[in-house]
Parts: C-alpha cells; sequence; structure tokens
C-alpha cells in the first residue's frame, strides 16, 4: 500500500501486484513509512499487502480519519488473475512442486479453481502467503465500503491519472502496458464450467470491467479440457 498525509491518499495495489510501477512513479508524494510485510518493521503501523479493511483499522488506531482520503484500489480481470494465481501457486509452492518432480500430476485448474474461495482463505490456507489468500478474493470483498475509486489494472495508467488529477497532483506513470494472459492461453485453462464459476464468484468484477467486452474475445475460442501447464514451463 502506498500512503499520503499530506495530499491524503492511500492506494492499494491488487494482491499479486499487476502495476509495480505504481508506487517509484507516487515516491515524490508518499510521507507515510510502509513496512515491508506485517513483522517488517517494528513501530510502523502499515505494510505492504496490507487490505483496505486492515488499513482502516490501523488509522484509528493512528487517530486518523480513514473517510477523509481519497482510497484507491487496483484491482483485476479476474479471469487473467485467476489464472495468473495458478501458475504462481504452480511455481511456489513446495507440495506442488514436489508432486510435479517425481511425475504426481497438480490439481488441475478446473478443480482447483472450485476448492478456492473469493473471500475467508481465498486460494491459500491458513499461514500462506497474503497473496495466495487476497488473491483470489473478488473485488466485494476485497475493497468492501472501504475505497471510493476501483481501477482497473490493464487500464491503470489512464484512470490513475484521471484520480489524481482530482487529487491536484501528477505522477509519471508513462505510456504504461498490463500484458495479462487472454486468448488461447486463457482457453487452454477454462471449460465451461470453470467460466460459469467466474462469473458467478466475480460478478462484481466483471461488472466493472463491463463484462460483455471481457468476454468476446474468448468467445471464438473452442472450449477445451482444462489440461494442467507445469510450472516449469510458466514464462
Amino acid at each position: 500500500m502506498f500512503v499520503s498525509h499530506r495530499y491524503q491518499f492511500v492506494l492499494f495495489p491488487d494482491p499479486l501486484n499487476a502495476c509495480p510501477w505504481v508506487g517509484p512513479a507516487l515516491r515524490p508524494w508518499l510521507d507515510q513509512p510502509v513496512a515491508s510485510s506485517r513483522n517488517g518493521n517494528a513501530g510502523i503501523p502499515f505494510f505492504h499487502g496490507m487490505s483496505p479493511a486492515e488499513a482502516r483499522l490501523a488509522f484509528d488506531v493512528q487517530g486518523l480519519n480513514f473517510g477523509d482520503y481519497t482510497r484507491i484500489a487496483i484491482i483485476r480481470n479476474p479471469y487473467a488473475k485467476m489464472a495468473q494465481l495458478y501458475y504462481r501457486i504452480a511455481m511456489t509452492d513446495p507440495l506442488w512442486r514436489m508432486r510435479d518432480h517425481v511425475g504426481i500430476d497438480i490439481p488441475r485448474f478446473g478443480r482447483w479453481l472450485r476448492m478456492t474461495r473469493p473471500d475467508g482463505l481465498g486460494a491459500g490456507y491458513r499461514g500462506s502467503a497474503r497473496w495466495r489468500r487476497f488473491g483470489a478474493w473478488s473485488a466485494e470483498h476485497w475493497c468492501g465500503p472501504h475505497v471510493t475509486h476501483t481501477v482497473r489494472a490493464d487500464a491503470a495508467a489512464e484512470e490513475l491519472t484521471t484520480v489524481f488529477d482530482k487529487i491536484g497532483i501528477s505522477p509519471a506513470f508513462g505510456d504504461r502496458t498490463v500484458h495479462e494472459p487472454t486468448g488461447q492461453r486463457l482457453a487452454r485453462l477454462y471449460d465451461s464450467e470453470s467460466w460459469a464459476l467466474i462469473r458467478q464468484r466475480y460478478r462484481h468484477d466483471l461488472l466493472r470491467y463491463r463484462m460483455q467486452d471481457c468476454q468476446r474475445p474468448l468467445r471464438s475460442l473452442p472450449v477445451v479440457d482444462d489440461t494442467v501447464i507445469p510450472y516449469r514451463s510458466v514464462a
């Protein structure tokens, strides 16, 4: 998260950090130290990966009025987000990697997706990394009533510029493009059941992404079996 008390804004990157260029561009206006992790720096009440709900509580503890701040969250196209989350777990989970190493299949995408939740433990378990838990949360549960603006990751530079113009600052985001997995790469993972599950669980996200627009590129692609893509093949 990124905080400016002088300009009264808080920005929450998406839990998988699709836009890593945001922090450096905002640096001239940031005046609140933020720890690298929950236990990163003693005495610093804010840390990267903090959810909007946790930030609200931390502001209250510090005697600051969270409601006085412009609160911005970057959200993702859920089809692409859940695909990336699956790839990242496949690359980092010790059990998944061990299974792959000895020739035992790791969970297929469709089965894995059904076991995740858009809230609570998300795609993790008690004690797992925050990106794994919050990465699967829907925008509805991640943002809740705690933010004033949601910004789409693949249009973040343009939409953030609009928000910060109203605040009165001009970060140099430049011409940024977020390359989400689309087309054939997503079609390799999604079958009709998993496609429908995303539409059911992430309705709020898809409305923000104009669902009819983000569906169209995949409608012409054949539905294929959700064959697993081994972690070592993921770029």
